[in-house]
């Protein structure tokens, strides 16, 4: 009797908006309340709502496996499975070379544009060669290029990597399709100058830069005794001072001062040892300049 009064009593007094608003704080403290409070009493309340729900739940469940059948167990060890493996792997390796071919290009075009812009309009024509043949037990030994006489490349042209290191000479032994190349480590008696390895000042007079002559050493390197009242030290480059060689090649890094000695005979003198910046034998591709008849019989003439 109490319990139908107090119903009552609920009834009449909410009504409208003081029912809805009752149900909503109602239901936000049924929401506050811990888990192990609502799960006795909501789990039976679940089950009873799913027994007129089943029907059609089970007839979903139908539709579906009739629209979309199910999936098959997944079996990494399946042959189709195996195929396309071996495909993704095959497009991947595709792709990697086709990045690495893009480099390769991107590296052989700005080493052409480096050389072609020391050339100016001297009529200097540009090979890009690749080295086919060296020994890899010796650093200064003699290479091979694929180019030749086929494609203008005559002997005393000289050679760059990366476009303004000067690298060699062509030999005389230049086949139709291929020649020798000379390393510059191998060369005795090449003119440089010595820079400082950040640049040099515009204003500077080139009287004012040491010149050295490298003479090549067992290991590779070259050595100069250097009489001059500038300071020398480790780290200057030594680019290409001689007239003896086309006019493409000068100013080109030949190599780095790695060390300074002084001489005791020769207070003023010391003796610098000068490592090359980079080895044929170390050179996937090459830049041949091709000079002119006119300028290349010059060079030739010219001792060595």
């Amino acid at each position: 009797m109490e319990l139908s009064r107090v119903l009552q009593f609920l009834a009449t007094r909410l009504s409208g908006r003081r029912l809805d608003a009752t149900l909503a704080v109602l239901a936000l403290l049924l929401l506050l309340l811990p888990a192990r409070v609502l799960t006795p009493w909501t789990n039976p309340a679940a089950r009873l709502l799913s027994v007129p729900l089943a029907p059609l739940t089970h007839a979903g469940m139908y539709l579906r496996d009739r629209i979309r059948p199910p999936r098959e167990s997944f079996d990494a060890r399946a042959p189709e499975v195996i195929r396309l493996e071996s495909e993704l792997a095959q497009y991947r390796t595709l792709y990697e070379q086709s990045r690495l071919e893009r480099e390769r290009l991107e590296r052989s075009m700005a080493a052409l544009q480096a050389v072609s812009t020391r050339a100016g309009t001297e009529g200097v024509r540009l090979a890009e060669a690749s080295v086919i043949a060296s020994d890899p037990t010796r650093a200064d030994a003699t290479v091979r290029l694929n180019a030749g006489e086929r494609h203008g490349v005559r002997a005393g042209a000289p050679v760059f990597v990366d476009g303004d290191i000067f690298a060699g000479i062509v030999a005389n032994d230049v086949g139709a399709y291929s020649c020798a190349v000379i390393p510059a480590s191998k060369l005795s008696g090449i003119g440089v100058r010595l820079y400082p390895a950040e640049g040099s000042d515009a204003q500077a007079n080139v009287q004012g830069f040491p010149g050295a002559v490298l003479k090549p050493l067992p290991n590779g390197n070259w050595t100069a005794e250097v009489a001059s009242t500038v300071e020398l030290r480790e780290g200057l480059i030594a680019r290409l001072a001689d007239e003896r060689y086309p006019r493409v090649a000068l100013g080109t890094r030949v190599g780095i001062v790695v060390r300074v000695e002084p001489i005791e005979q020769v207070p003023l003198a010391r003796r610098i040892e000068v490592r090359r910046i980079s080895s044929l034998a170390d050179a996937a591709s090459v830049i041949v300049a091709i000079t002119p008849q006119s300028e290349a019989n010059e060079e030739r003439s010219s001792p060595r």
